[in-house]
C-alpha cells in the first residue's frame, strides 16, 4: 500500500514568509524529484510555525530507499546551510492501511 513522508518543520527562528516562498519555489520540486516520489504537497499547521511536507511513495520499500539516498544527504546539508541550522525539522513514515 501507499506510503508517506511526512516531514515536519519548526520554523520559529527564520522569516516564515521567507521560509515559504524558497519551499514552494525551489525545495519541494527539488524534493520530489530527488527522492522520486509520486506526488508532494504541503502545507502549514494553523496557527502555527509549523510546516509540514508530504511525499507520496507506492510503498514501504521505495520511502526507505529514498529516505537512505545520497541524493536526500544532499538535501539535508543544502536545507541546513540555506537555513542555518535554524530549522528543526523530524522524518515520519507513515503506511496507509486502509482507504474507503
Amino acid at each position: 500500500m501507499t506510503t508517506y513522508l511526512v516531514i515536519k518543520s519548526d520554523v520559529s527562528f527564520v522569516d516564515k514568509t521567507e521560509f515559504d516562498n524558497w519551499y514552494e519555489n525551489e525545495h519541494l520540486s527539488e524534493a520530489l524529484n530527488s527522492f522520486k516520489a509520486i506526488s508532494a504537497k504541503r502545507g502549514w499547521i494553523k496557527n502555527s510555525n509549523f510546516h509540514l511536507a508530504i511525499y507520496e511513495f507506492e510503498n514501504t520499500k521505495k520511502a526507505e530507499e529514498a529516505l537512505k539516498s545520497k541524493k536526500i544527504f544532499l538535501l539535508i546539508n543544502k536545507f541546513d546551510d540555506r537555513w542555518d541550522k535554524k530549522v528543526k525539522r523530524n522524518r515520519e513514515l507513515i503506511d496507509i492501511n486502509q482507504k474507503l
